[in-house]
């Protein structure tokens, strides 16, 4: 019987993020959230999966940097301070080049074996600026006159009798006291994301933790490649099935802890972005390499 450390189950809750892995590979979701919580293993390298869960896609970093730029900015807003988009771009090309010099201990497909390619780094550098701008000028323009909430902090809250965590981007208020969630999108606005489920659940949150109705609630994506805000409105009714959705999917994550419950879906290009390629028997990481 797999023993887990007590911290797995005083923390276990439901989130979007496990959602898709667990959609992607059920594999690669046993090792990120319950090979890392175990006790012992004669079988896995316990240590070893800690280390492995901490690499970042390459195809995500472009997202994740402009997501702590845009973080520290607002912060700064918070605080009654100027928001400087010059500051913003120096920040985000720092943290690109610290990745491009570290790309092979930091990087999942590189640190698998993917040659390190310059032009990517400086291919993310200059989309990543252009969506600064396009932050700067024409999305951040239509929301700081409302008022700041709060932004990019963790929250739990329970759907039924499961927990679920939630990072909401900016969370503001219009002046006829409606709440505004906003979610920046940095890939294509015509991306395939679940995006009813993810700001579904944004809204759900926000309806326990200010005490709204649905329709007092405004949810938005904001895409920064092309300035886009798509805006959301949810049911009673559509509500309702999120809310199933994730009581749903935590059970059925936490029905058993036996690996055999948990199977491989090897792919060679989803192999090679996996944290755990190098350790998971089935990865087919090296077909893709050889292609």
């Amino acid at each position: 019987m797999v023993e887990l450390e007590d911290w797995y189950y005083r923390y276990s809750a439901w989130s979007f993020s496990k959602h898709r892995l667990w959609d992607l590979c059920k594999r690669a979701y046993y090792y990120r959230y319950i090979g890392i919580a175990m006790k012992e293993s004669e079988n896995l390298d316990i240590p070893q999966l800690k280390k492995l869960k901490d690499l970042n896609s390459r195809f995500a970093l472009q997202g994740k940097l402009i997501h702590e730029v845009l973080e520290n900015q607002i912060g700064q807003h918070y605080l009654g301070r100027g928001m400087s988009e010059n500051g913003a771009k120096i920040q985000y090309t720092q943290r690109v080049e610290q990745y491009r010099k570290k790309a092979k201990e930091t990087l999942i497909e590189y640190f698998n074996g993917e040659t390190i390619d310059e032009k990517f780094f400086d291919l993310i550098r200059a989309n990543g600026l252009d969506q600064i701008s396009m932050f700067f000028g024409v999305i951040w323009p239509q929301l700081k006159d409302l008022e700041y909430l709060r932004h990019e902090k963790f929250d739990r809250f329970k759907v039924g009798n499961v927990e679920a965590i939630v990072k909401v981007d900016y969370i503001s208020k219009t002046k006829d006291d409606k709440l505004v969630v906003s979610d920046w999108k940095t890939g294509a606005d015509n991306e395939e994301y679940e995006s009813d489920l993810q700001i579904g659940t944004y809204v759900l949150w926000a309806m326990e933790n200010y005490e709204k109705e649905p329709e007092e609630i405004r949810s938005e994506l904001i895409y920064l490649t092309t300035g886009v805000m798509r805006s959301y409105e949810f049911s009673v009714k559509q509500l309702e099935e999120i809310k199933r959705k994730i009581v749903e999917d935590f059970e059925i994550m936490n029905k058993t802890y036996d690996i055999d419950y948990f199977p491989p879906d090897p792919n060679p290009k989803k192999c090679l972005s996996c944290q755990f390629a190098t350790v998971c028997p089935h990865s087919m990481a090296i077909e893709q390499l050889n292609r």
